[in-house]
């Protein structure tokens, strides 16, 4: 895949793209309901998306923990800075 999930969600807007085209076919509520979930497909995947972009970008891999850096997606264990008294 991708990098750590990026393609699950890439695949997830196409699967959003197909719930509307099948929502197309049916009438009412239905039809509806189905337009409505897939834009939401859609729409969350995307987002998802643009966070793990976001992330990528300000959460260098290797970075943690050098220099004081500090990367806010990471445990709390595993994110803590190193201050000058402690070298």
């Amino acid at each position: 895949m991708i990098g750590h999930g990026i393609g699950l969600l890439l695949v997830s807007v196409v699967a959003g793209y197909w719930v509307l085209e099948r929502a197309e076919t049916h009438k009412g509520d239905l039809r509806r309901v189905g337009k409505a979930l897939g834009w939401l497909i859609i729409v969350a995947s995307l987002i998802g998306i643009g966070c793990r972009v976001w992330g990528y970008a300000t959460c260098p891999p290797g970075a943690m923990g050098k220099k004081g850096f500090f990367c806010p997606f990471m445990k709390p264990s595993s994110a803590t800075a190193v201050t000058p008294a402690e070298k």
